[in-house]
């Protein structure tokens, strides 16, 4: 009997930077503030617009990321400089944030299906720490199989106020217990017309081109190398229509030249006497 290979772990090193940058299909995150209800009161624009709001949801970035159709990871726990510094999260606060993540696809118009996005927590481990240890932080904690009860507890989201998984973190660490350190990758997947998941809100009958989605605030984004940028309805419609046509025209091209290809098979016969 053959022996089954090692499961390959995978985990962030603290304070590390990682080997990519901020581009088209990357972006960091140092929060966890998935939609912009979860934006505490101070890190948003004041009154009279003078002051520029300190963070950002991440609803924006992975509203780019579903328009370009081309999909993309948003990071949680990594800082623009591309340092590692993860989030500490107990099971609760990790069932949390997949709570607040399908729900906020769902308020999407149209809504993201779940098949279109990904959710994974990776570990954070010390530089100084060794292989075994990094493996016992990257195994699942056997304890919180016992807690199945608990964990289907109705989560507060829509809010930047503490949840109850919040408190009890805090209730936790206050008795000396520390919760894991994670990295949370948030990916959107990249559009696939062949899906028959996707034959719901495909966009045309001969091309079925990505549809567009408007996040919680109705406010379509694209995703432009390292940067997002704000699409009008209108600015967004012309983009649908101007995609379309050119994968039209690529796929009328296949048809002619399968067309083609055809004859000239049916011309070779004839000239066979076939």
């Amino acid at each position: 009997m053959a022996e089954s290979k090692p499961k390959l772990l995978r985990y962030y090193i603290r304070d590390s930077v990682v080997p990519f940058e901020e581009d088209m299909y990357h972006e960091f995150k140092g929060h966890r503030n998935l939609s912009v209800e979860e934006l505490p009161p101070w890190t948003k624009e004041s009154s009279d617009g003078r002051e520029r709001a300190s963070r950002r949801a991440v609803s924006r970035s992975l509203n780019g990321f579903i328009n370009t159709g081309k999909g993309g990871t948003v990071y949680l726990g990594i800082i623009d400089s591309g340092e590692v510094r993860g989030l500490t999260l107990t099971q609760f606060q990790k069932d949390h944030l997949v709570a607040s993540l399908d729900d906020l696809m769902s308020r999407y118009t149209p809504a993201v299906a779940p098949h279109r996005y990904r959710v994974r927590f990776v570990p954070v481990v010390q530089k100084d720490s060794s292989e075994e240890e990094r493996y016992l932080q990257c195994m699942p904690d056997s304890g919180e199989e016992c807690e199945t009860e608990e964990r289907k507890r109705p989560h507060q989201l829509r809010t930047h106020l503490y949840c109850w998984c919040d408190k009890e973190s805090l209730s936790q660490y206050s008795c000396g217990i520390l919760a894991t350190d994670y990295v949370i990758e948030i990916t959107i997947k990249p559009w696939d017309p062949s899906d028959t998941r996707n034959a719901d809100v495909a966009c045309g009958t001969l091309v079925n081109i990505h549809p567009f989605h408007a996040d919680e605030e109705g406010t379509v984004y694209f995703r432009t190398q390292a940067s997002l940028r704000q699409y009008s309805m209108i600015e967004a419609a012309h983009l649908t229509r101007q995609e379309t046509k050119e994968l039209c025209q690529q796929e009328v091209q296949r048809l002619e030249n399968e067309v083609q290809l055809l004859k000239e098979k049916i011309k070779a016969k004839e000239e066979c006497g076939v």
